[in-house]
């Protein structure tokens, strides 16, 4: 409570913290079947955890209340974009890492002394974001796809059978496209983000 407080009238309230035991997060109760938590960022007000699946964000009106909104923002629903980094400047006690997702714009205050390990997760963010931007433009695509293909066929054949057994093809394709274009769970992609990242830190290290 005391330590809550002093965060409170010190303005670092919001200021977030890597979350090193991410078992110890909040966001932990709220997990759904086959999801984890692959990073968080934590103050004594907020939390923002990053699961294979989706933001959750847990936000409290001060860092001394036990009273917690917990908002979820699926990857599959929700695009992550416009992501931006704004480092810490000589006077200041934090960075910060700013995006958009879905429609809801979000803005995290990270301690300036975690600001290396912090861009990390900036350009996981942004690679998050170019390949959920992929998957929709190939959803855009197909749906053209299967407009063009519609029109070309429908004049090929009249009877109601024919006409029929298309659309079943036509509704079993769109809704493969769907499910490859729009998964629920994005872990290979973020895993694989996070490697790709510490092989080029390695390379520059060599």
């Amino acid at each position: 409570m005391l330590k809550g407080l002093a965060s409170d009238f010190t303005g670092s309230a919001d200021i977030c913290h890597v979350v090193k035991d991410v078992a110890s997060c909040l966001a932990a109760a709220y997990l759904l079947s086959n999801e984890s938590i692959l990073f968080a960022l934590q103050s004594s007000k907020e939390e923002f955890a990053f699961t294979n699946e989706a933001l959750l964000k847990i936000v409290g009106e001060s860092a001394t209340t036990t009273r917690k909104l917990v908002t979820r923002y699926d990857y599959k629903s929700h695009i992550v974009s416009h992501v931006r980094f704004e480092t810490a400047g000589r006077v200041d006690r934090d960075c910060e890492i700013k995006f958009v997702i879905g429609s809801e714009h979000v803005s995290i205050d990270i301690a300036k002394d975690e600001e290396l390990q912090v861009r990390d997760f900036y350009k996981v963010l942004e690679l998050l974001s170019r390949q959920q931007k992929q998957n929709e433009r190939q959803w855009e695509f197909s749906r053209v796809a299967l407009d063009k293909a519609s029109d070309a066929l429908r004049l090929s054949e009249n009877s109601g059978q024919t006409l029929t057994k298309q659309a079943d093809e036509a509704l079993a394709w769109i809704q493969e496209v769907y499910t490859r274009t729009h998964p629920r769970c994005y872990r290979e992609v973020i895993q694989n983000a996070f490697n790709s990242i510490r092989m080029s830190q390695k390379i520059v290290e060599q």
